[in-house]
Formats: structure tokens, C-alpha cells, sequence
């Protein structure tokens, strides 16, 4: 259960840092990226039937991250609003994010049973401690 906390925890950080991916450095096209990166994980992990296949996506996930990191944090570093982030509460200019933004709750509420599921799975612990390895160098 504690482990699920974790993730649910970096899950609220990921939303909150609202930012990846790509190869431009403007705000918006950094926000888009990370949710497109989002979306592709929970749609990943909605489709896992194993826990093979929750390791994968939470790997896959952890690559984006990773891949999407520098421009994450210089993002996090121009536009510091966005680490204050409150439930769905968008700052100014980021608007037109919001109905992804808040579509991306409900579902990830969904794939928190799969994580339950196969919690106790040695190789999804590794999954998930590489991903917050690699979502703590972005708030460091």
C-alpha cells in the first residue's frame, strides 16, 4: 500500500511539474509533450495484463522522463508557478491544457487497482524506483 502511495505521490508531482518531451523549449509545446508522454503511459498501463507488461510501461514512461527531463526542468526554473500547482488548477497561459489535465485523474485512478494488483512483484518495485529516480533529478 505504501508503494502505491509513492506512485500516486510522483503521479501528482509529474502533473504538477506539467512539462517534457520534444524539441521545442517554449512552455506550452514542454506541457504538451509531458502530457502526451502522460497519456501514453496511462494508456499503456491500462492495457498491461501482467505484470511484465506494468514493468514495461512504467520503463517506457521512465525513458520519456528521462528523454524529457532538461526541458522539464528549465521549465520548472522560468515558470515556477507551475510547482504550485493546486488539483486542476492550471496558472495563466496554460488553459487550454485543462480537459487533458483533468482526464488524465480518473484514468490514473483506474490503473492504480493494476498496481495493486501486482504490487508485491519484485520487478515492478525496480520499475517504480527508477522512475522516481528519475522524476527526483528534475525536482533537484
Amino acid at each position: 500500500m505504501k508503494r502505491i502511495l509513492i506512485v500516486a505521490s510522483l503521479f501528482v508531482v509529474l502533473l504538477a511539474f506539467q512539462a517534457c518531451g520534444g524539441k521545442s523549449n517554449d512552455p506550452k509545446a514542454v506541457m504538451g509533450d509531458y502530457l502526451t508522454a502522460t497519456e501514453n503511459y496511462v494508456a499503456e498501463m491500462e492495457k498491461s495484463e501482467s505484470a511484465n507488461d506494468v514493468v514495461k510501461a512504467t520503463d517506457n514512461f521512465t525513458a520519456r522522463v528521462k528523454a524529457l527531463a532538461p526541458r522539464m526542468k528549465a521549465l520548472m526554473e522560468t515558470h515556477p508557478e507551475l510547482k504550485g500547482m493546486k488539483g486542476n488548477e492550471l496558472p495563466e497561459g496554460f488553459e487550454m491544457f485543462k480537459d487533458r489535465f483533468e482526464s488524465l485523474g480518473p484514468r490514473f485512478m483506474g490503473i492504480m487497482g493494476k498496481l495493486m494488483k501486482y504490487g508485491d512483484d519484485a520487478a515492478i518495485k525496480e520499475a517504480q524506483e527508477r522512475l522516481q529516480k528519475a522524476m527526483s533529478a528534475i525536482e533537484n
